[in-house]
C-alpha cells in the first residue's frame, strides 16, 4: 500500500444500524431518479429552506452511499502544500531523499521563505508516476523471465 493512502489517523464516524438502513432507503429513492436531476434541500422547522448547490448535492449524495453500506465513513482534510518533512513522511522517504528528488526536477516544489513546500496535487502525480514505473518494471522482468524458460523449453 502506497504511504498516500495510509489511514490509520483518519477519523472515522460509525454508522449506527439505523442510520445504515435510512441512507439505503434514501440511496434507493436517488437510484429510481437521474442524480444529475436530484436536489438536496435541507428546511428548518420554521419552514426556513436552503437547496444545496450541485457540488455541494454530490457530495451529501456519496455520503449517504457510503453510509447504506454500514461500515465506517472516514473523513479528513489535508493541504494543499506541505513540508519537505510531511511529503517525505507520506511518500515513505528520507527528507534527504526527498529534497534530491526535488533537486532533480521529479517532484516540483516551491519555497516560502527558505522553507521547502510541495503541493499535494504534485506530490500525487509523482508516487502515481514512480507506481506506474514500478508496475513497467515487474511487467518487463515477468515477461524475459517467461522469455527465458521459453528458451530452455525448445
Amino acid at each position: 500500500m502506497s504511504a498516500l493512502t495510509d489511514t490509520t489517523q483518519i477519523p472515522t464516524i460509525n454508522v449506527s444500524p439505523t442510520q445504515s438502513q435510512e441512507a439505503s432507503a434514501v440511496s434507493k429513492q436517488f437510484s429510481e431518479v437521474n442524480p444529475k436531476d436530484l436536489r438536496i434541500r435541507i428546511e428548518s422547522t420554521s419552514g426556513d429552506a436552503v437547496t444545496l448547490p450541485d457540488n455541494l448535492n454530490d457530495l451529501l449524495q456519496t455520503v449517504l452511499k457510503l453510509a447504506a453500506s454500514g461500515r465506517e465513513i472516514g473523513l479528513t482534510h489535508r493541504p494543499k502544500a506541505m513540508t519537505s518533512v510531511e511529503a517525505a513522511k507520506m511518500l515513505g522517504v528520507s527528507r534527504p531523499t526527498l529534497l534530491k528528488l526535488a533537486a532533480s526536477g521529479e517532484i516540483p516544489f516551491h519555497k516560502v521563505g527558505s522553507h521547502t513546500r510541495i503541493f499535494l496535487a504534485d506530490l500525487e502525480r509523482f508516487a502515481a508516476s514512480r507506481l506506474d514505473t514500478q508496475k513497467s518494471a515487474f511487467n518487463d522482468l515477468r515477461d524475459m523471465e517467461e522469455s527465458m524458460e521459453n528458451k530452455e523449453s525448445h
